[in-house]
């Protein structure tokens, strides 16, 4: 994913330049302050199992996140951290004394330690699929934000194309997001088929398309 400053103006007029680069760059931080708030809740809720710190380095592992985005994310995370109010952690049991002698013990210890690693990956893969779920709204609002800028300069669909190409969005998620986008302007585009006025020297021919194309019944006796 590029930064807003370098995404392509190319396709759409001069005079909307400035107010697409703000678009790209609020769509941008739209995408940042929903990390940081998925963060946060991540850490959180992990801080009994894993640390703070490794909670955040696992948070990337389990959710992408644009490389230039890394930084700010962290950033904004750990100063949005009330460590007051943070679960404490998890005491691991450690073999103590003779304890650490015995074979039988120390693989249990080494089991137990490595259910518990296997656990918190499973639970950290389940709220990273709720962050990708909270990123991917977060995409259709910025596409569709967008495209209400560009109404009327180009097409919904062209516009969340676009939008999906310049954040370098996954074929995946960019299929998901151009589906929601599609579904949220379904009823809006549809009535606007409707409104649509006839070219001119075309108004006569509504009466005959209203048919469906279908010709007119015969009259009786005919």
């Amino acid at each position: 994913m590029t930064v807003p400053s370098q995404m392509s103006l190319r396709r759409f007029p001069e005079a909307l330049h400035l107010a697409v680069r703000v678009g790209y760059a609020a769509s941008w931080e739209a995408l940042i302050d929903t990390h940081t708030r998925q963060a946060l809740q991540f850490v959180t809720e992990f801080a009994p199992r894993i640390a703070v710190l490794d909670g955040l380095d696992l948070y990337f592992r389990v959710t992408a996140v644009a490389e230039g985005m890394h930084e700010i994310v962290r950033s904004r995370t750990l100063t949005a951290l009330d460590l007051k109010t943070l679960p404490a952690p998890m005491e691991l049991p450690a073999l103590t004394g003779w304890g650490r002698l015995r074979l039988d013990l120390v693989l249990e210890h080494q089991r137990y330690r490595r259910r518990h690693l296997e656990r918190t990956l499973e639970l950290a893969q389940m709220a990273g699929a709720r962050a990708a779920e909270a990123v991917v709204a977060t995409h259709v609002e910025n596409a569709l934000e967008l495209a209400w800028l560009l109404r009327g300069v180009m097409p919904v669909n062209t516009t969340a194309d676009h939008y999906v190409r310049e954040f370098g969005l996954p074929a995946s998620v960019a299929q998901m997001v151009m589906q929601r986008v599609q579904a949220k302007v379904a009823a809006d585009e549809l009535t606007a088929q409707v409104d649509e006025p006839l070219p001119p020297g075309l108004e006569g021919a509504s009466a005959s398309s209203s048919s469906g194309g279908f010709p007119e019944p015969a009259a009786d006796g005919a």
